[in-house]
């Protein structure tokens, strides 16, 4: 059970991190990027236009991306102990996993909406979400973080 808990919080931590780098990447490939990773119309539009919105909102959520990645290894003992770690992992657990389940309502209500582009987003956040809770619960029951 132990390895699961760290190979689950190891997948949460890596899902982040090229999260994270797809953010930045996207800053560099211009409008076509952001139009194949789903941005929003006005965000597209954004770095068509060269306006702020593209490269801000993109940089907010690769930071934050990049905050997930360091409290799943900080659950790993990669990195010293964050503040409010048991905190931090619960609510970025929740909202991975919510960021998964949305799909299942969304197929009803915009079934237009629904590519596979999605659906792997979907079961991508929800196995990053599931990394999560393992991290909440390694800090929780003091389990070494070192992978047998």
């Amino acid at each position: 059970m132990k390895n699961l808990k760290v190979r689950l919080t190891y997948l949460a931590a890596a899902v982040s991190i090229v999260g994270a780098a797809i953010h930045v990447a996207a800053l560099a490939g211009g409008p076509s990027w952001y139009a194949f990773f789903g941005a929003p119309p006005q965000v597209v539009a954004s770095a068509q236009a060269g306006t702020w919105l593209a490269p801000v909102s993109t940089t907010g959520i690769a930071l934050l991306m990049g905050i997930c990645a360091m409290y799943a290894c900080s659950a790993l003992g990669l990195l010293r102990r964050l503040p409010l770690l048991r905190t931090m992992l619960a609510g970025i657990a929740s909202i991975c996993l919510l960021r998964a389940l949305i799909l299942l309502p969304l197929a009803f209500t915009h079934p237009e909406l629904i590519n596979l582009f999605e659906v792997a987003a979907a079961l991508t956040w929800g196995a990053a979400g599931m990394g999560f809770v393992a991290g909440f619960l390694m800090t929780r029951s003091k389990i070494p973080a070192v992978p047998a």
